[in-house]
């Protein structure tokens, strides 16, 4: 457990530490005094820390300089947010133009903070803006697809399949047509795995973490949205990350630890056009659970 002490001398004996923290590490004897720490396993997630209006916790897993003040006057509107989760759209298109490593720090700084289980900040990246290695990742992808189009094509080998990955095999099944379609396209010199995209980032966790692949698409998504903010284009590698779950040859072309799994993949770069209309989307399928009117 992390070291947490309370100054008494400045504790105003609110009991804020005691509502907020999620782990129930403190506990006041009576109402006005000075709350206690029991023994337990602290997430550090820092509630206690942020919220006491005396500063009078002191964490050890936060160091001075750590915390920051609150600047509501930067908040975003509602919508403002709105504004900026309707336009965002998938960007295929890039200019031929590097990204520089400050607009990737952004986008990073972004992504490490989404919300992760248990506070464990599993998620780890890769940045990869050398074209020939992001030419190669387009090739393993595409070798897998087609031995894995092969494979579904041999009736054989189908029912082998299928017996083994069982309903994660239909979707590839069902999907064999656009799998297909991606290979033929690279075959005749058109990458639509990564669409030539100058700096592909990818997200991983040691795969032993729990919800290691949750926490990982939170980051995908926060990143995406700086991309966003910054005047960039994204996609989400689907097809990179979907071979990456079932060969290991990325991996190691990134020198990934042997127990990390890639989660998750944006390729970034400038977008060749822009966008000056957002398209409706479905309206949002709700199912409200509200309590029974009490009659008379």
């Amino acid at each position: 457990m992390a070291k947490i002490v309370i100054d008494a001398e400045l504790c105003k004996h609110c009991g804020r530490c005691v509502q907020v923290c999620p782990e129930v590490l403190f506990f006041q004897p009576e109402k006005g005094t000075v709350p206690e720490v029991r023994y337990g396993e602290c997430l550090a997630c820092g509630h206690c820390v942020v919220l006491c209006p005396s500063e009078a916790i002191c964490h050890e897993d936060f160091l001075p300089g750590s915390i920051h003040p609150v600047h509501p006057e930067m908040q975003p509107s509602a919508e403002q947010v709105l504004e900026l989760l309707r336009t965002r759209r998938s960007v295929r298109e890039f200019r031929n133009q590097p990204v520089s490593k400050e607009a990737i720090a952004k986008i990073l700084e972004g992504a490490r903070f989404a919300p992760s289980a248990h506070n464990s900040e599993s998620t780890q990246f890769v940045v990869v803006q050398d074209r020939a290695t992001i030419a190669q990742i387009v090739q393993l992808t595409v070798d897998y697809l087609r031995k894995l189009i092969q494979q579904l094509r041999n009736p054989i080998t189908r029912r082998i399949l299928r017996w083994m990955a069982g309903k994660e095999l239909e979707g590839a099944i069902a999907n064999l047509h656009n799998l297909a379609k991606v290979v033929a396209t690279y075959d005749n010199g058109t990458d639509t795995v990564l669409y030539q995209t100058p700096t592909l980032i990818l997200f991983h966790a040691d795969r032993k973490v729990g919800f290691a692949g949750v926490n990982a698409n939170l980051a995908v998504q926060n990143a995406a949205l700086m991309v966003e903010v910054l005047g960039l284009g994204c996609f989400y590698t689907g097809f990179v990350v979907a071979v990456c779950d079932r060969d290991n040859r990325i991996a190691k072309l990134v020198n990934l630890p042997e127990d990390h799994k890639i989660y998750g993949g944006l390729a970034v770069g400038y977008p060749k056009f822009n966008y000056r209309n957002w398209i409706e989307r479905k309206p949002a399928r709700i199912q409200w659970v509200e309590a029974a009117e009490k009659t008379s």
